[in-house]
């Protein structure tokens, strides 16, 4: 996902991680309740498509703190670890741009 909002975008791995998290992206994965159920199925429709990895699968990226709180106020709602969050983020970011998820 991070790869693909990357190229979509034209931004670095950082930056489109930043690029997700955002009130609007928040918001939708709160109204919707379905991060949960999205993120194992995710790309379920693209079977055939070949994921992109990442060069480098760890990676740092510095928050504002107010996209820190939009971060860990959707892992307490959905009782998960900031990981999960940021891909609950990167999924709704994902929707946002036209795939389907």
């Amino acid at each position: 996902m991070i790869k693909l909002i990357a190229q979509e975008k034209n931004l670095s791995v950082t930056e489109a991680v930043q690029f997700a998290i955002i009130p609007d992206i928040y918001r939708r994965a709160l109204d919707t309740g379905w991060g949960a159920h999205a993120l194992p199925v995710c790309g379920h429709s693209g079977q055939r498509r070949i994921w992109q990895r990442l060069d480098n699968p760890k990676i740092e990226v510095e928050l504002k703190s107010d996209e820190f709180r939009l971060l860990e106020n959707l892992a307490q709602v959905e009782d998960v670890d900031i990981e999960t969050a940021v891909a609950y983020f990167l999924i709704f970011s994902m929707e946002a741009l036209g795939y389907h998820i």
